[in-house]
């Protein structure tokens, strides 16, 4: 996901410290055949020409998948296995996914602006960073509407929810609407059994804090009854300090925990201090995250820390940034609610890094839009190392979600 906190336009990056091996880079201008190992993912790429699809193997190398890049309307915002689902101004799509990975014909076309909530405004992309999010079962999309205004402040926020039924057909099953609210908030992170998720929210133009979505039997989105505003950790700050830390990203492990990317709040110091790390467990009784973490454990990216991907394992955390001098990836160990504890150091330095996926089999990509270059990895808690024939010449990617790794069953 990807947000304008401060109103500036970040870029990110990637790393690697003294514990990973030295990477090679050759720069290939298509994805090479690969017919002797198993595939074990597709990976698809938005493109302002269309989508294009490549079948991952276990090594990592790469096939485009003939008949790419795949014509859609709008941008690609999730894929669950038989269906993509694109994004318009008001209109949601949906698309065949053939047994190959390749985007086949449109299943069906819904209004957004027919349901309750678009009082609020349309799915513009441009008003609606966050964009959505599809949950971890693939069966329930969820679009934020946001935009509308009155006196130049915003009017409301409201998140729609659409059932996908077997046929592709999208069945509205309710919108959450917050009126008056400043602004939009973080696309949901939902935990591995989909019944609750945490976001950050803006409830005035100088910070933004933790909230909490429980999901209604028929997937619509609810508040949480207690928990909306969580303090970040037991003691985050330094000594002497009353200053205090908010979410700029955060992303779920499949155990209850959550990484976050803080940064301080109110702070009198020029430049600010630099975002840090920190790790949540959520309590199972109240539903509400928990930390004990602090300041000083709290480890300091060499990126801006605004694009969070974690493993499927739960055991690795890769971290992209984004400032106009720090660019690349870092992957740091993450360790469930203990402190998150580094790993790598910087890969990629030069080079801006604008996605982030992970498929079943150890490999973290990372996709560039400024380089047109698809980055592929093979990363494990004791070894990291770039896969023959990465880089892959990917052309005018782009979008919010320009990056989706289906893993095959």
């Amino acid at each position: 996901m990807r947000h304008e906190v401060t109103g500036i336009k970040l870029v990110f990056c990637l790393g690697l410290f003294s514990a990973g091996p030295a990477f090679t880079q050759n720069p290939s201008t298509e994805a090479t055949p690969e017919t002797t190992v198993a595939s074990v993912a597709y990976v698809y790429v938005q493109t302002t020409k269309g989508v294009d699809v490549y079948d991952a193997t276990a090594t990592g190398k790469l096939t485009l998948v003939k008949g790419s890049p795949f014509s859609i309307s709008g941008q690609m915002e999730g894929i669950n296995g038989k269906y993509l689902i694109s994004v318009g101004t008001t209109n949601i799509r949906t698309y065949d996914i053939e047994p190959n990975g390749a985007v086949g014909k449109q299943a069906s076309e819904t209004n957004t602006q027919n349901y309750n909530g678009s009082e609020c405004g349309d799915t513009s992309l441009d008003e609606n960073p966050n964009g959505a999010v599809l949950d971890h079962a693939g069966q329930v999309f969820y679009l934020q509407l946001w935009g509308a205004t009155f006196d130049g402040d915003a009017v409301c926020a409201a998140w729609q929810s659409y059932k996908i039924a077997s046929t592709g057909e999208l069945k509205f099953t309710g919108a959450l609407i917050d009126y008056g609210r400043w602004g939009w908030t973080s696309a949901p992170n939902f935990g591995a059994n989909d019944t609750s998720a945490f976001y950050a929210y803006f409830p005035g133009a100088e910070s933004q804090v933790f909230g909490r979505f429980i999901r209604e039997p028929n997937g619509a989105l609810g508040r949480a009854a207690i928990g909306n505003e969580i303090d970040p950790t037991a003691d985050p700050n330094p000594p002497n300090s009353d200053n205090y830390y908010f979410p700029i990203d955060m992303v779920a492990d499949s155990a209850g925990h959550l990484a976050a990317a803080m940064t301080e709040s109110f702070t009198t110091t020029y430049p600010p201090p630099p975002p840090q790390l920190a790790s949540y467990a959520t309590n199972e009784t109240t539903g509400n995250l928990e930390s004990s973490n602090t300041w000083a454990d709290m480890p300091t990216p060499e990126v801006y820390p605004f694009i969070l991907s974690m493993s499927p394992s739960g055991k690795l955390l890769a971290v992209a940034g984004a400032n106009l001098r720090l660019l690349g990836v870092q992957v740091f160990h993450f360790n469930g609610a203990e402190p998150i504890t580094p790993y790598s150091k910087l890969l990629l330095p030069a080079v801006e890094i604008d996605q982030l996926a992970w498929d079943n089999d150890n490999h973290l990509y990372a996709l560039s839009y400024s380089s047109g270059e698809l980055y592929v990895y093979t990363a494990t808690p004791t070894e990291i190392k770039e896969v023959p024939g990465s880089p892959y010449k990917v052309e005018n990617a782009y979008g919010i979600k320009g990056l989706i790794v289906v893993p095959k069953l």
